[in-house]
C-alpha cells in the first residue's frame, strides 16, 4: 500500500478521546495514512505506547500535544509537533496543567454534589482508567448513572461554560506554550482558530513564534478555512488539518477524514528550529 497524507489532529483515552493509542494507530494504517500525530490534551503520554505499534505498521508517528492556553482573555489551544517529548520544561508545563485539571475536576464534582448529583470519583476513574479526566468525562458518567438525558444534556444543565457546576480551567499563556514547544524542538500551531479570528491576532502570535495555523477540521467551514489559508500566505504560516478525532461514532470525524498532504508536512517539517534552546 502507497501511503499518504497525516492526520495532525487526534485524541485518545490519555485524554478525552475514547479510542486507545493503538487502535488510532490501527485505524490510520487502515485509510492508507502515513503520519498520525497523537495531540492529546496537555499530555504525551500516549506517545510511548503507540510508537511500537506505528512502527510495526508502517506510520509515521509524529510526537503531538494539544495545550490549553489564553490568549486575549479567551481559551485557545495550540498543537505541537515534532518536538522531543521528554523535553524537561514541556512536560513540566503539561505537570501543572494536570493539577490544576485534578483541582478543577473535584470542585465541578463538589458542585454537581451541591447539586443534587450523586458523583463516585473512584468510579469515574474506572470508566476512564488512563484519562486525563474532564468536563466530558463527568457528562459520560452522568450519562451512563442515568442521572442525566445523555451527554449533551449534561453539558447544557450543568457543564457547559457559565452552567452552575462548570469551574475555571487551568491555561499556560499563549506565548508561554509557543516557546515550550519551539524550544523543545517543535513547531506550533494554533488548533480550531475561531471563526471571528482577526488577523492582527494570528499576527501577534506568528510574532511571538507560531509557525501553522489549522485550516481544516470539522468545526471550521470552508469559506472561514479559505480566509485562514490566505492569512497563512500572508503571513508565512503553514497550514495544517486533521479529524480532531475523540470517537468513532462522530460523523466526519473519525481518523484520516481529514488531513494535512505530504508536501505541506514537509513544510512543516522543515519549520522546526535549527538551535530549539535559543526558539
Amino acid at each position: 500500500m502507497i501511503r499518504r497524507n497525516a492526520d495532525l489532529h487526534v485524541h485518545t483515552t490519555h485524554s478525552d478521546g475514547l479510542c486507545s493509542p493503538s487502535e488510532v494507530v490501527v485505524a490510520a494504517a487502515g485509510v492508507g495514512l502515513a503520519a498520525l500525530a497523537i495531540t492529546d490534551h496537555d499530555t504525551v503520554s500516549a506517545l510511548t505506547v503507540a510508537r511500537a505499534e506505528a512502527d510495526r505498521l508502517g506510520v509515521e508517528l509524529i510526537s503531538g500535544v494539544e495545550l490549553t492556553c489564553e490568549f486575549e482573555g479567551r481559551e485557545i489551544h495550540v498543537l505541537g509537533y515534532f518536538f522531543r517529548d521528554d523535553d524537561d520544561d514541556l512536560n513540566a508545563a503539561m505537570d501543572r496543567l494536570r493539577v490544576g485539571r485534578a483541582s478543577r475536576f473535584q470542585a465541578m464534582i463538589d458542585r454537581l454534589t451541591e447539586l443534587g448529583m450523586v458523583v463516585d470519583p473512584k468510579a469515574v476513574r474506572r470508566c476512564f482508567p488512563r484519562a486525563v479526566l474532564g468536563r466530558r468525562h463527568l457528562a459520560e458518567y452522568l450519562a451512563r448513572t442515568n442521572q442525566v438525558g445523555g451527554v449533551r444534556d449534561a453539558f447544557d444543565r450543568f457543564l457547559a461554560d457559565g452552567r452552575p457546576a462548570c469551574a475555571a480551567k487551568p491555561m499556560l499563556d499563549a506565548d508561554e506554550a509557543i516557546g515550550l514547544i519551539r524550544r523543545a524542538g517543535g513547531v506550533a500551531s494554533w488548533a480550531h482558530p475561531p471563526y471571528n479570528l482577526r488577523l492582527e491576532s494570528l499576527r501577534t502570535l506568528a510574532d511571538a513564534g507560531l509557525q501553522a495555523i489549522e485550516t481544516a477540521g470539522p468545526g471550521i467551514q470552508n469559506r472561514v478555512g479559505r480566509r485562514f489559508r490566505d492569512w497563512a500566505a500572508t503571513l508565512d504560516l503553514v497550514p495544517t488539518a486533521g479529524s480532531d478525532f475523540h470517537a468513532p461514532d462522530r460523523p466526519g470525524r473519525w481518523v484520516g477524514a481529514i488531513t494535512t498532504p505530504d508536501a505541506v508536512l514537509d513544510r512543516l517539517r522543515a519549520r522546526r528550529p535549527s538551535n530549539p534552546t535559543s526558539a
